[in-house]
């Protein structure tokens, strides 16, 4: 027997895609329409699959990142650290910490162009404050992949397809980066902006 509430006002199905999305199974017949659901939902999950992977390598290459900066902050690096050329010092006459941070760095090198780009890697060669921008550079490129993969996952939660997702996720940063207006009213919006600024 039908609840009351769906007497009166119906039962509402879930949209299928965002306005002004077209689903990969539209005005397919429904035996068509079945297989491209379940084509577009592999498809989607193999995308988030190689994304999660991504973003998995990215938060070892942070990690790695973090533990070369607590390092850094015990021992100063640079070409003229502790008034000498410590740099050019026998590798035999390094302390523990310069040689794990150089092991960081020569294991970081084959990473570099993979797991999310690594624009330049840290070494006790650079003083400290450039070693620290490397990281916060890596930390917000790391965090807004991150952000993205969360979002398309809901959009695939959803939908159960990713058409129009990240055309969506674009637009969507560019509003959120000029500060969108109050009481917007679309969900998929409001957790983007929410995974982007964190909350």
């Amino acid at each position: 027997m039908a609840d009351l509430s769906q007497l009166l006002y119906g039962t509402q199905q879930a949209p299928e895609a965002p306005e002004g999305v077209r689903t990969p199974w539209q005005g397919l017949p429904p035996a068509r329409a079945d297989i491209a659901r379940q084509r577009a939902a592999e498809q989607a999950q193999k995308y988030l699959q190689d994304n999660a992977s991504v973003v998995n390598q990215g938060a070892e290459v942070l990690n790695q990142l973090e533990q070369f900066g607590e390092l850094n902050r015990k021992s100063r690096t640079g070409a003229l650290y502790e008034g000498s050329l410590a740099s050019f010092m026998p590798e035999s006459l390094r302390g523990a910490d310069e040689k794990v941070m150089q092991s960081i760095t020569s294991d970081l090198a084959p990473k570099k162009r993979i797991a999310l780009y690594l624009q330049s890697l840290p070494s006790i060669e650079k003083g400290g404050d450039v070693n620290q921008q490397i990281r916060e550079n890596y930390r917000k490129q790391y965090e807004k992949a991150n952000a993205k993969l969360q979002f398309m996952q809901n959009y695939f939660d959803q939908y159960g397809h990713l058409n129009g997702a990240d055309a969506l996720w674009q637009q969507q940063n560019k509003v959120v980066n000029q500060n969108p207006p109050a009481g917007a009213t679309n969900q998929l919006f409001n957790a983007a902006d929410a995974i982007i600024k964190g909350r």
